[in-house]
């Protein structure tokens, strides 16, 4: 991507929808928690649902650089945490 002739706004996703909750609940689940011990969600602070779907789309950086997704977005989750937890290690 850094290796372009051009600036381009390029989305790198996995290509498959994932909530937050989703996201949150996978990330506790790494370590060994029930993430809705930890979290609070606080009503006043959601907005109203804007989007029926949201999904991002990666087609432009496949036509433009040959990228694909190798892993799912559980799995990027997943690496997420396994890094956080080896630099804390370190």
């Amino acid at each position: 991507m850094l290796q372009q002739p051009t600036p381009d706004d390029l989305v790198i996703a996995t290509g498959r929808p994932a909530t937050l909750r989703e996201f949150t609940a996978r990330a506790f689940a790494q370590v060994g928690l029930d993430w809705e011990k930890y979290v609070e969600i606080d009503q006043a602070l959601l907005r109203p649902v804007d989007l029926d779907f949201s999904c991002g789309n990666a087609s432009r950086a496949r036509e433009r650089l040959g990228w694909q997704a190798t892993i799912a977005w559980d799995g990027v989750v997943d690496r997420l945490i396994d890094a956080e937890l080896a630099r804390l290690k370190a």
